[in-house]
């Protein structure tokens, strides 16, 4: 039997998920994301960090 999944486990997932969906919807480069593109991302990884089951990505 697997062990049970933690909390810190399911906020690193979401967090590797959000960084992903960055990446390949901005760009590997971060120089070149605007600071729109960063504001988001961050509100994004903030919020994955308050409660990984609600995140919702723009």
């Amino acid at each position: 039997m697997a062990p049970p999944t933690l909390p810190a486990d399911e906020v690193e997932s979401a967090l590797a998920h959000l960084d992903a969906d960055a990446r390949r919807e901005h760009g590997n480069d971060q120089t070149t994301w605007t600071p729109g593109t960063w504001r988001e991302h961050l509100l994004d990884l903030d919020a994955a960090r308050l409660d990984p089951g609600w995140v919702i990505t723009t």
